[in-house]
């Protein structure tokens, strides 16, 4: 299976996960079309791998159909109209070419937006000065670390689909809002009488999601508003 993963920055806040057994084009639009459906819905900027898959699907998540023109011309009408991409999508792909398993060459390509654009972005978000997917990587190992489904070789793999989606979400659960996060702490100034210089955060806090760090017996108990 592979393992889909969406993680906004600077908070580092686990947006969404999805399971398929390829990395293809439609499962690609279905990994995008619950990432939308969690967020505003407003196009954001979007750094991946070298799949080619994500190009299609970001067009067609993050587009609209364009008009029919006033006066048609001569011919025959498109079966489908021309898709018009939202101009505040962001789109870069990072390919790292790779000898006897180690990475030789690093190179990043600008799909949708310009390089003026990202390099604003990028500071705005202080998630660095180039393009990279260091980040998602990083989370990658720590899923691994946390859950033992995802290790391989091992007796603690998932035999259906739909337990390896629970345990992905309840990770994903802990992980957002029980864990802090040792990059995501806030320096006091000055330090508390106890001699605390640090405050600890936890992704949800630091995307705002929430104003304190929650205990397992509270995420266990806690009960979400039903839909509509």
């Amino acid at each position: 299976m592979w393992v889909w993963r969406a993680l906004a920055l600077p908070s580092r806040l686990r947006v969404v996960n999805h399971l398929s057994h390829d990395r293809s084009e439609l499962e690609a639009r279905a990994f995008l079309a619950k990432f939308k459906a969690r967020t505003n819905g407003r196009a954001p900027f979007f750094t991946s791998d070298e799949l080619p898959a994500y190009v299609a699907a970001l067009i067609a998540t993050y587009s609209t159909p364009e008009p029919p023109p006033v006066r048609r011309g001569r011919g025959r009408p498109r079966k489908e109209p021309r898709r018009l991409v939202d101009p505040n999508l962001r789109y870069a792909q990072v390919r790292k070419d790779r000898e006897e398993g180690r990475v030789v060459e690093v190179k990043r390509q600008i799909l949708f937006g310009t390089e003026e654009d990202l390099i604003r972005i990028m500071q705005t978000d202080r998630c660095g000065s180039q393009i990279n997917t260091s980040y998602v990587e990083r989370d990658n190992l720590t899923s691994r670390q946390n859950n033992g489904r995802l290790v391989r070789k091992t007796l603690s793999h998932s035999k259906r689909k739909d337990s390896l989606q629970h345990h992905l979400d309840f990770e994903d659960a802990v992980y957002n809002l029980v864990r802090p996060h040792s990059a995501l702490r806030i320096k006091l100034c000055p330090p508390t009488a106890h001699g605390r210089v640090w405050t600890p955060r936890t992704p949800a806090m630091a995307a705002g999601l929430t104003d304190h760090i929650w205990t397992l017996k509270e995420l266990l108990c806690y009960c979400s508003p039903p839909n509509g």
